[in-house]
């Protein structure tokens, strides 16, 4: 029997491989490409296996529900996405560290730039923000005021669901206007291997909706690219080019793509985007520190937004050699209840000297 770890590289695209024969006569072909993988499925409906579709979450068009949600969305094509203004976008240091809380901590963190979880600010039962100003954000994550603001929109499946039922009802774009966050990044809705394309489709299709009513809103916002074949990438890219106001990307690399094979192959379809675009592009990256050195010599800035300096200093660990070699991490015991704002300021440095040397081709990690 196969690991789960073979079965998913069954499912990756493979360009070399034919077109699955039940692809030829579908109506999203032009969209989709086509299903081409190791795994033998006749087509993207042998993903289609609920029981019950009336308790399927995935747009398929099995469902009864499946025009209801193409509607939603105005149709899976990128073109009718409304034209945004073209936004003036911060320059951001290489590193940003993201902060999820300021518990054990009684000082302020002093950083150039700070990144908070978008889910984090959202009441998921009212769909209000819980904070109403950068100083209550500030407050509350433990950070200077003065911080430039990162509101990334990386989350797991439910929140950023959440996020899509109330952010035209309860207005969420012009809640975050008001607070005057100096850039974010749109919900990373997700494409998953094992499931019918429609689902792809959609949520590909609800990251440019999203992306593009925060910007009407006054927002400079990075646009996530989520894909999982070549014929993702290209949509991406031709949208991209044509559309001189995206002048910031975003990417994720800490779930599907984490696999190295399959960071490797986004890795390469991020810098033949970013060759293909005839502008300045900046690129906000989550995970795969491994690619950074990769992307940073195609795009004209990368801002690698992280965690472990917040999350290892919550487990009192200490970051060091951080120049010149593998970067350690060594407990560091402190007294109970003892603040770790000092290991705190430590790690976010010290991560931030080891990150701008991997770029530059002096640190392996």
């Amino acid at each position: 029997m196969k690991s789960t770890e073979d079965t998913a590289s069954l499912l990756y695209h493979r360009a070399y491989k034919p077109i699955s024969l039940g692809c030829s006569n579908c109506p999203e072909k032009g969209l989709c490409g086509g299903l081409q993988t190791s795994g033998g499925q006749f087509d993207c409906l042998a993903f289609c296996e609920c029981k019950d579709p009336s308790t399927c979450q995935y747009v398929c068009p099995n469902k009864l529900d499946y025009m209801a949600r193409v509607l939603d969305v105005f149709g899976f094509g990128f073109e009718n996405i409304p034209r945004v203004p073209k936004l003036t976008y911060p320059v951001l240091p290489r590193s940003v560290p993201l902060l999820y809380h300021a518990y054990r901590r009684k000082t302020p963190l002093k950083a150039d730039s700070i990144a908070v979880p978008l889910a984090y600010l959202i009441n998921r039962k009212t769909g209000m923000l819980r904070f109403t100003s950068r100083a209550a954000i500030a407050r509350h994550f433990g950070f200077v005021e003065r911080a430039r603001l990162v509101i990334t929109g990386v989350a797991m499946d439910q929140p950023i669901e959440d996020y899509w039922s109330f952010r035209r009802a309860t207005r969420i774009p012009e809640q975050l206007a008001a607070i005057g966050p100096d850039l974010v990044t749109g919900p990373n809705y997700s494409t998953p291997l094992d499931t019918p394309r429609w689902e792809n489709l959609y949520n590909m299709k609800r990251i440019p909706i999203c992306w593009s009513e925060l910007i009407t809103a006054g927002l400079p916002t990075s646009l996530h690219l989520n894909a999982c074949s070549d014929r993702d990438w290209e949509r991406w890219t031709e949208f991209v080019v044509k559309r001189r106001e995206v002048v910031s990307v975003a990417y994720e690399f800490a779930t599907g793509p984490a696999r190295l094979e399959r960071g490797d192959w986004h890795t390469q379809k991020l810098v033949e985007l970013a060759k293909a675009v005839p502008r300045r592009l900046q690129l906000i990256v989550r995970g795969g520190l491994v690619h950074l050195e990769k992307l940073n010599d195609a795009f004209d800035e990368v801002v690698f937004i992280d965690s472990t300096p917040f999350m290892k200093s919550v487990n009192r660990q200490k970051c060091l050699k951080p120049f010149g070699g593998k970067m350690d991490w060594l407990a560091s015991g402190t007294p109970k209840n003892q603040p770790i704002d000092s290991l705190l300021e430590h790690n976010v440095a010290a991560h931030a000297k080891a990150i701008s040397q991997a770029v530059e081709k002096q640190l392996t990690f």
